[in-house]
């Protein structure tokens, strides 16, 4: 038996072995993407949590060559995956003012060849233990050639030295690097050069590794110095038929790709471009994803949940996409989470409020308060306008007679229906009362009783919608769900968990990860002010009884003054790109072309709960350039200022329907 939360409890890829073959979970878009088909470059870009380094794992020596595996066919030798994240501390004393030009550059270029060349002896340890269908293949005693024993001082004789050599190599390289005036400078390594003779080397000598490549995978490149990351650029400009280099970073993070010389990668010419984040966006895509790492999850902890279309073998092999994205599988994985991680309905949850006396008597209030706007208090009374026998109606009514135009005809039409149903009239029919307002509604009741869970929260699909593309958001509302419903109880089954868990699991997670915004880089303190600010402001539209333009969420800038907007304004929305505080998503009404100005700004959606607001891309409000300088850079007192004229007034004209729908 095991602790039922802790099966989510390992939520980042560093937390994990090197061999991740019982972890990683082929994407449903992997049969989309065109990678390693050539020795050209890949750049993997995505935002924290999106599953880089898992992905890249995935094609590293550790998980080609994993214990687990049967059978591993001799074609892996064409491409055998290192790993390299980088020690940004020590990479950041390699600098010119330190060392000197062209010192820093080489030792740069040494560092990496170390590492590498480490990460190779580590593979073919592996590949000797690993069980290849065309026999054992354990190349630690083959010699290397007289050429290449000389890049290594002639201190490797055969490839299973290389361990040794390189550990004394990288402390002579540190300690002269932290003191290059007292230590002599070591004899350096090119990595562009020593990986591919190295292959080479071992390609002649033996059969079975004629087509042997190294691919170096880069990770967190964002992280290198400017001059570190033109050498990187040097090996993508130049590619070798024994060695590609690939690199990953969040995205934005960087914009220019410049090589020593005047040259710059150039995508599609140079290399391909994978964007985990915009491939995991599909809503439907992300959907399965979850609900197969939420039943891996629970395999790997000894948990039973009955389902059987799922096998977790079949997760860890492209050649199983088919099955996977079948419509029967599809329905079956899906299907059996949503069971264990149930929602509520709308309309459900409008029922509900009929018998939940604080939410009923919010209800009851905002329908008096849009009562007395009217002066209709003599002749109505608004508990008597509360019928549970139509729920939605009665719901949507509080924010109907809160508004201007003619509140006797949404009262008449509300007294005159016979149950919450369907029909013609201007409640029910598709792009009516209901459908325009019911969520906004509910949202507007919930915001009131902050120490109440929010039902709108609840559910698998909502847990989707909150984190997605970031399946370390994901996995984290499903630690706190499962912590909440059963402590740390010992379990070997699972139960469906209550709406209530985990509504409330949705706002601790989102509280944490507010909480957490300092940490994201340099600028964390003013990415949180930001994240509080626009939260502030679209909690302020939740707030109005109107709700005359419910569920605002995001936001756009106006595009004929975007020259307005301020130098200090434009790095922060950039930055909170870069960390995925803000989602940057195409204005598809605009008809110009592209710019910052023609976006849509949507507030990652983990914050939501934190500011009780929607979660749903329904409805924007669109800025001019000066209120997103005063949002972003200015004052606090600025800002409150600014909230004032934005959201206070109700911009209803008298007899306008627009209020209405």
């Amino acid at each position: 038996m095991s602790i039922l939360a802790e099966a989510f409890l390992k939520n980042r890829a560093e937390q994990l072995p090197a061999d991740v073959s019982d972890q990683f979970i082929v994407p449903p878009f992997f049969g989309r993407i065109s990678i390693f088909a050539d020795t050209k470059s890949v750049r993997i870009l995505g935002g924290r949590g999106c599953g880089k380094t898992m992905f890249i794992r995935h094609f590293c020596h550790s998980t080609t060559f994993s214990p687990r595996k049967r059978q591993i066919d001799d074609e892996v030798l064409k491409s055998v995956g290192l790993y390299l994240r980088p020690d940004t501390g020590f990479c950041s004393l390699m600098t010119t003012a330190w060392l000197g030009e062209e010192e820093a550059r080489m030792a740069f270029s040494h560092y990496v060849a170390l590492q590498l060349l480490a990460e190779v002896h580590q593979a073919v340890d592996n590949m000797a233990r690993a069980d290849l269908s065309a026999g054992s293949l354990d190349v630690r005693a083959l010699p290397i050639s007289s050429a290449l024993a000389v890049q290594f001082s002639k201190q490797v004789a055969v490839v299973g030295e290389l361990g040794e050599f390189v550990e004394e190599k990288l402390a002579e390289l540190e300690l002269w690097v932290r003191n290059p005036k007292r230590c002599e400078a070591p004899i350096f390594l090119s990595f562009s050069s020593v990986l591919p003779r190295l292959a080479e080397d071992m390609a002649k000598k033996l059969p079975r590794l004629k087509d042997l490549s190294f691919r170096a995978f880069i990770d967190e490149f964002e992280n290198l110095g400017e001059h570190q990351r033109m050498i990187i650029c040097d090996a993508i400009k130049h590619p070798s038929l024994r060695l590609a280099v690939h690199i990953a970073h969040k995205r934005d993070a960087v914009t220019d790709f410049k090589t020593s010389s005047d040259e710059r990668i150039v995508e599609l010419h140079d290399l391909r471009k994978i964007d985990l984040e915009h491939l995991l966006s599909e809503e439907n895509e992300f959907e399965l994803l979850a609900a197969e790492l939420f039943l891996l999850r629970l395999h790997l902890g000894g948990v039973s949940f009955g389902c059987d279309a799922f096998d977790p073998d079949r997760l860890h092999d492209p050649a199983h996409l088919d099955y996977r994205l079948s419509d029967k599988y599809r329905r079956a994985v899906v299907g059996r989470v949503r069971e264990l991680l149930p929602s509520l309905t709308s309309t459900e949850i409008a029922h509900r409020v009929m018998d939940d006396e604080p939410l009923k008597r919010r209800l009851t209030d905002m329908i008096d308060k849009g009562l007395g706007r009217h002066n209709l208090r003599a002749d109505q009374k608004a508990a008597a306008l509360i019928d549970p026998a139509k729920a939605r109606a009665s719901v949507v009514l509080g924010a109907l007679l809160n508004r201007t135009g003619d509140p006797q005809s949404v009262l008449t039409t509300f007294n005159a229906l016979t149950g919450d149903k369907s029909g013609d009239d201007p409640f029910y029919k598709v792009g009516g009362w209901i459908d325009n307002n019911l969520y906004g509604c509910l949202f507007h009741l919930y915001a009131g009783l902050p120490q109440r869970p929010n039902l709108l929260y609840a559910g698998f699909y909502r847990f989707c919608q909150l984190s997605r593309p970031s399946l370390r958001y994901f996995q984290e509302l499903c630690h706190v769900t499962l912590l909440l419903a059963f402590q740390r109880s010992e379990r070997n089954d699972i139960e469906p968990v209550s709406y209530e868990f985990q509504a409330q699991a949705a706002r601790q997670v989102s509280d944490a990860m507010f909480e957490d915004v300092p940490q994201l880089g340099l600028h964390g303190e003013k990415l949180r002010e930001m994240v509080r600010r626009l939260g502030t402001l679209f909690e302020a539209f939740n707030r109005r009884a109107a709700q005359s333009e419910p569920e605002i969420n995001h936001f756009s800038i106006d595009h004929s003054d975007k020259a307005g907007l301020s130098e200090a304004a434009i790095h922060l929305l950039k930055e909170a790109r870069t960390w995925s505080v803000l989602y940057e998503e195409p204005d598809t009404k605009s008809k110009s072309d592209y710019d910052i100005a023609q976006s849509d700004w949507v507030l990652n959606r983990i914050f939501a709960p934190h500011f009780s607001v929607s979660y749903r891309k329904r409805r924007k409000i669109t800025l001019k350039a000066s209120q997103v300088n005063t949002i972003l850079c200015h004052s606090p007192q600025a800002f409150e200022s600014l909230l004032k004229e934005i959201v206070a007034p109700e911009q209803e004209t008298p007899g306008s329907t627009r209020q209405l729908f």
